[in-house]
């Protein structure tokens, strides 16, 4: 083995880990305008979909709002869901007994798990619980012209009961079991 095939083999050892290194380089920072666009909004003032969850998956981090287990079962079975039972009931960012300091100016994301017995099978509802006041907040603090929402229930102030009868109300009006048949005689107006 000669100098002139040991100062090769380096160089040649030594490009090819400079070509590794800059390919990492590049990845690193693809991959960084990758995932910052996953979190960046997309300024049109609409507000994100509610995401849906299986039964299984309960949605996001609760960090304020423990106990929607304990919260549903406080509730009184409501007989216009039937054999439907609510198994969790708990807002994102808000803890559902305390509710906001501020009651006339709320909004938040209210995460619903309902389970029917007969069927053995659950799912996930939610929707985007506001007041007019709260709305107006968000509206200033993004500054918005607009918003909307596919699944919002609006209130006149935070009131946990008026939330969850507005929540059955929908939940009922919303999905097909609720509904008649259509052969019975009953008229829906």
């Amino acid at each position: 083995m000669n100098i002139t095939s040991v100062f090769a083999t380096t160089t040649a050892d030594d490009g090819f880990k400079f070509f590794l290194l800059l390919l990492a380089v590049v990845g690193l920072i693809l991959l960084g305008k990758w995932s910052s666009r996953l979190g960046a909004s997309s300024g049109d003032g609409a507000l994100p979909e509610t995401p849906t969850f299986a039964a299984d998956e309960p949605p996001g981090p609760r960090p304020f709002a423990p106990g929607g287990d304990q919260i549903a079962a406080s509730f009184p079975n409501d007989p216009s869901l039937g054999k439907i039972r609510m198994k969790n009931f708990f807002f994102e960012k808000t803890d559902a007994l305390s509710g906001p300091p501020d009651r006339n100016e709320f909004a938040d994301d209210l995460h619903i798990e309902l389970y029917d017995s007969d069927s053995g099978n659950g799912w996930w509802q939610s929707y985007f619980v506001a007041t007019p006041q709260g709305l107006a907040q968000i509206l200033r603090d993004r500054s918005w012209k607009y918003l909307h929402a596919r699944e919002i229930l609006v209130l006149p102030r935070y009131d946990l009961e008026e939330i969850r009868r507005a929540a059955v109300t929908r939940i009922i009006n919303d999905h097909e079991f609720f509904k008649p048949d259509p052969g019975s005689e009953e008229e829906v107006l």
